[in-house]
């Protein structure tokens, strides 16, 4: 059996976003935020809300036509949205647009594979998400391909960590999708010349042990998303990143509390789907 490579295909798809594709709005996310059913569908659990944004920003010919691409490209592809839970409630967004997804190229939803921790990503730095990573459970189906979705690609650490467990349990994540992009492009590979800029800085070894000791990717830098590669490789040192991850982390803890802090060590308390009928179409 071979040892599964956590690193990334060079030719694998830049993220598709259905949000200011010309990425000319300095700040996309906000076209997305400033929604009138945002905050309903992302922190209070409103599908309605949810079906009214994802219909309001993907019923346009540009939009329609990427679904169509998808539909072209890829057969017998397995949807699978990012269930977070954020601190007032679950995030129905990534999975509305995963049904909006499947109702327009046929392909299936998974909803048994679920975010098995709470890490309330939204709004932090950049380095509280390297500190707290979101951990995936649920079937997969081996030799399957796999789409990714979520509400937005910021750093790209909950696609990577939900196509780690997928290609772990022999599965083959094949695209992302997201409504928006969060302010680094749309590139979710990283790219070769922030790669090597990365390695010339630091080297190999210490790059890997770094991410060993932070328990990160199992101490492969050829992991890494293109944001993080960047973040990384713009930082002063890895002591200088190292610390700002441990500060991260004892303020995370701190505000996620003794239950928060127990779970997010674990890796393993599960959520429990609202779902077990395996494919939603």
């Amino acid at each position: 059996m071979s040892i599964y490579d956590s690193s990334w295909d060079i030719n694998f798809p830049d993220v598709m976003q259905f949000i200011d594709h010309e990425n000319e709005y300095a700040k996309p996310w906000k076209l997305l935020e400033n929604h009138p059913c945002y905050d309903a569908a992302k922190n209070n659990e409103d599908r309605s809300a949810a079906f009214t944004l994802v219909h309001s920003l993907l019923h346009t010919t540009i939009n329609q036509s990427q679904l169509q691409s998808l539909k072209q490209n890829y057969s017998n592809a397995i949807i699978v949205p990012v269930h977070a839970i954020e601190s007032r409630g679950k995030n129905r967004i990534p999975e509305i647009l995963a049904e909006y997804i499947s109702l327009r190229t046929g392909f299936d939803v998974d909803v048994n594979i679920i975010q098995a921790n709470r890490v309330h990503r939204t709004g932090s730095d950049e380095w509280h998400r390297f500190a707290f990573r979101p951990a995936f459970d649920g079937t997969v189906i081996p030799e399957k391909n796999y789409i990714l979705v979520d509400d937005v690609f910021a750093h790209g650490g909950s696609f990577n960590e939900l196509r780690l467990h997928i290609e772990k349990n022999g599965g083959k994540v094949i695209q992302t999708a997201a409504l928006s992009l969060g302010g680094h492009g749309n590139k979710i590979a990283p790219e070769p010349q922030l790669t090597k800029a990365l390695i010339d800085k630091y080297g190999e070894n210490n790059l890997n042990l770094f991410l060993k000791e932070i328990n990160l990717y199992d101490g492969n830098y050829k992991a890494l998303t293109n944001p993080e590669t960047f973040t990384l490789g713009r930082a002063a040192s890895l002591d200088f990143a190292r610390d700002r991850i441990l500060t991260a982390r004892q303020k995370g803890n701190s505000y996620l509390g003794a239950e928060g802090l127990q779970e997010t060590r674990s890796q393993t308390a599960v959520i429990q789907p609202e779902h077990k009928s395996g494919f939603r179409r």
